[in-house]
């Protein structure tokens, strides 16, 4: 059955263990074998490997496939949200919703979402 299928790898996963092969790798390259951080960065790459599988095949558990482009927010909201205004970002967000807009993007705060943006302002009762 379905659900007892192995549950793919976060992408925060899959990052941990491609660093840990990356650095293996670097220090295999400066011959850096026999030093104390090459054998803990063996330990934490099989470790990653351990949770992410040997038989990964590059798939991770929120990956997107739909490919549609992120909705992008206006600098209204994002200051919006960073006075704390919740009445006028909840106005944009029910304003359309065929688009995600509770999801949208701000390109000038590297895209950050509309909730992260709170979160980093300290507006949590948005």
């Amino acid at each position: 059955p379905i659900c007892r299928a192995r549950i793919p790898p976060s992408k925060e996963m899959v990052a941990t263990l491609l660093q840990w092969r990356a650095e293996k790798e670097r220090m295999e390259v400066n011959n850096e074998t026999y030093s104390k951080s090459y054998r803990r960065a063996c330990e934490f790459l099989k470790d990653a490997e351990e949770k992410v599988g040997k038989d990964w095949d590059g798939e991770t558990v929120l990956q997107d496939r739909n490919n549609k482009q992120a909705v992008a927010m206006p600098d209204y909201v994002m200051m919006a949200i960073k006075k704390g205004d919740i009445k006028s970002v909840l106005r944009w967000i029910n304003a359309d919703r065929t688009e995600d807009r509770a999801s949208a993007v701000s390109a000038e705060m590297m895209g950050l979402t509309a909730l992260m943006l709170a979160n980093l302002e300290s507006n949590l009762t948005l």
